[in-house]
C-alpha cells in the first residue's frame, strides 16, 4: 500500500518571513524607544545640572548679599576690600543631591570685570561698586539745568556734545532741548514714537533710547562683558557702563550705621553731650564756641604788639556753659566742619576786663597736624550739617576710575593724580578712608577745595554690582547672573536681577580650578 504524497503549503515560508518582519519591527521600536528614553535620560540630567549651576550662581548673589550688608564682616573679614578679595569671592561650594542618592559639590564664583588705576580692564574676584560711577540722576538733582551731568559726561571716551546734551535733554525736567539735543518733538517724529523721559532714570538701558547712544557706545565691543579681547569680538573697548550709573543710595550714618550728629540743631547742651561722647571733650566745647561766637582764620600778628593771649579748654568750656545758660541760643550754621580747621575764636572780655589787655582767643584742636589726623575724620564721620537720612549719592574717590575722578565738577587733574596715587595707601577701615577726610589730612587738598567738592565725594558706598558664576564639579553648564545689590543698613535688596548666561559665547569668566576632595 502506497503512503499518500503530501506538500508543502506555499504559505509556510511566508509566515516565518513575516514573524521575522515583526520581530524586527518590534526590535528597532524597542530600540528606538531605549534610544529615546536614554535621550531623555541624558536631556534630563542636563536640564538638572544646569539648573543646580543656575542655583550655585544664584546663592553666589545672595552670599554676597549676606557678606557686603554685614558691617562685622564686610570690615572684618573683607577687610573693607569687595572689589579684589579673592580669599572671600573666588570659590564656595554647596553639596547637591546627585543621582542614585549621591551628593555632589556645586561652586559658585564671585567675578568681575573693571577698569584698573592704569585704565587696563582686568578680572577680578569681587564686585563692582555702582558709588564709583557717575550716577546720572545724582547729577541732575544737584543741577536740575544740568550743566554739571554735561560737564561730567563730555569727560567721558568717545562723547560727543551733541550726545551729552542729548542725555541731558533726557533727564530734564523742561522739554526744552538744548543747542545740539534732542526733546520729545524728536522722538514723536520717529517711526516708532515715544516722548523723552524728562525724569530719572530706572535703568541704564533706557539711554539706548536717547538720540546718538548706541549699544556699542554704551557697553563697548567687550560683547560678552568680560573685559578681555575673545574670538569673534572686533575690540575689546570699554563702554559708558563703566562709568555711568543710575544706581546709588548713601544714607547719612557713621562708619559704625549710627545717624550722624546733627550740628544745626536747636539744642546745644544735648549737641555738647553728642560731641564730647563722639569727639571728646576739647572738640566738642571748641564746635559749640564756634556756633556761638563764630570764628576767624589764624593770622599772622607782624605789628609786634601782643593783641591776643591763648586761653585753655577749661576756660573756654566754662565761657560756653554760661552763654548756653543765659542765651539758650542755637548759635550759627555750620555749613561744613572743614570750616573749623586753620581757625581761632576770639572770646568776649568778660567785665572789668583791662582794656589793653590782649583779647582773649582759643584756637582750633584741628590746626595741629596731630590733631587734623586724628580728629578731623572721627568729626567728619560722626556729624553731618544735613538734617536728611536718604542723602543724594555721592562719588566714591576711593574706587573711581580715573575717568569718573576727572569728571567730578571743580576738580583738578593734580587732585585726580594724588588721589589714585594716594588711595592704596589708605585703610579701608578706617574713618579717614570711609569720608575721604585723607585728603585734607594728607596735603592733597586743603580744607576749602575740600569744601567746595564735598557735596560730590565720598569714600564709601552701599551699592554693588555683583556677578556670580555658577557650575558643577566635573565640568557640565555654567551659569552667570548679575544683580544690583543695596545693602540698605543691613537688610539688603536686589535692585535688579538678570542671568547673562547667553552672554557666553565665547565663555567670559572661566570656573576657577576646583582642588580635589578627599
Amino acid at each position: 500500500m502506497k503512503r499518500p504524497r503530501t506538500t508543502a503549503s506555499a504559505r509556510d515560508g511566508y509566515v516565518i518571513f513575516a514573524v521575522l518582519i515583526v520581530i524586527v519591527v518590534l526590535s528597532l521600536v524597542a530600540y528606538r524607544y531605549t534610544d529615546a528614553m536614554s535621550s531623555e535620560y541624558q536631556a534630563a540630567v542636563r536640564a538638572n545640572d544646569a539648573t543646580q549651576a543656575r542655583l550655585a550662581a544664584i546663592s553666589g548673589l545672595y552670599y554676597a548679599a549676606a557678606v557686603l550688608s554685614d558691617r562685622l564682616t564686610f570690615y572684618n573679614e573683607l577687610g573693607g576690600n569687595p572689589y579684589d578679595n579673592p580669599d572671600i569671592f573666588e570659590l564656595f561650594e554647596i553639596p547637591v543631591p546627585g543621582p542614585n542618592g549621591t551628593t555632589r559639590m556645586a561652586y559658585f564664583s564671585i567675578q568681575c570685570a573693571t577698569v584698573n588705576d592704569e585704565g587696563s580692564s582686568v578680572q577680578r574676584y569681587g564686585v563692582i561698586d555702582e558709588g564709583g560711577k557717575i550716577n546720572i540722576n545724582s547729577m541732575i538733582a544737584l543741577d536740575p539745568k544740568g550743566e554739571r551731568l554735561r560737564e561730567a559726561l563730555m569727560k567721558l571716551p568717545n562723547m560727543t556734545a551733541a550726545i551729552a546734551d542729548a542725555i541731558v535733554d533726557w533727564v530734564d525736567a523742561d522739554d526744552e532741548p538744548r543747542a545740539e539735543g534732542a526733546e520729545s518733538s524728536y522722538y514723536l517724529s520717529l517711526p516708532n514714537p515715544y516722548k523723552a523721559k524728562n525724569g530719572p532714570l530706572n535703568s541704564l538701558d533706557e539711554l539706548l533710547l536717547v538720540q546718538g547712544v548706541t549699544p556699542e557706545l554704551l557697553y563697548g565691543g567687550d560683547r560678552n562683558r568680560n573685559g578681555l579681547m575673545d574670538e569673534g569680538e572686533e575690540n575689546a573697548s570699554r563702554g559708558w557702563s563703566d562709568y555711568l550709573t543710575v544706581y546709588g543710595r548713601e544714607i547719612n550714618v557713621d562708619i559704625n550705621g549710627n545717624p550722624r550728629i546733627y550740628l544745626n540743631g536747636d539744642n546745644l547742651q544735648t549737641l555738647y553731650s553728642d560731641l564730647e561722647a563722639a569727639v571728646g571733650a576739647e572738640l566738642a566745647t571748641y564746635v559749640v564756641a564756634h556756633k556761638l561766637f563764630g570764628s576767624q582764620p589764624v593770622s599772622t600778628n607782624t605789628s609786634g604788639k601782643v593783641t591776643t593771649v591763648a586761653v585753655g579748654p577749661e576756660q573756654l568750656y566754662q565761657v560756653v556753659q554760661e552763654r548756653i545758660a543765659a542765651t539758650g541760643s542755637s548759635g550759627r550754621r555750620i555749613r561744613s566742619v572743614a570750616e573749623l580747621i586753620g581757625t581761632q575764636i576770639r572770646l568776649p572780655r568778660p567785665p572789668g576786663y583791662p582794656k589793653d589787655a590782649p583779647d582773649p582767643v582759643v584756637y582750633s584742636p584741628l590746626n595741629t597736624p596731630e590733631g587734623l589726623a586724628e580728629l578731623f575724620p572721627r568729626l567728619l564721620d560722626a556729624t553731618t550739617v544735613r538734617q536728611a537720612i536718604e542723602m543724594t549719592p555721592r562719588i566714591n574717590i576711593n574706587s573711581a576710575p580715573m575717568e569718573v575722578l576727572m569728571a567730578i565738577p571743580g576738580i583738578s587733574d593734580l587732585e585726580v593724580a594724588g588721589i589714585l596715587a594716594g588711595r592704596p595707601n589708605q585703610d579701608p577701615t578706617s574713618p579717614a578712608t570711609t569720608t575721604g577726610a585723607w585728603l585734607v589730612t594728607s596735603g592733597l587738598m586743603d580744607p576749602s577745595r575740600f569744601r567746595r567738592l564735598e557735596r560730590y565725594i565720598t569714600g564709601t558706598s552701599m551699592v554693588y554690582r555683583v556677578q556670580a558664576i555658577g557650575f558643577l564639579e566635573k565640568g557640565g553648564p555654567v551659569a552667570r547672573f548679575e544683580a544690583i545689590l543695596d545693602t540698605n543698613q543691613g537688610a539688603p535688596r536686589f535692585l535688579q536681577i538678570r542671568d547673562l548666561s547667553d552672554l557666553d559665547h565665547p565663555r567670559g569668566f572661566q570656573p576657577p580650578i576646583v582642588p580635589n576632595r578627599r
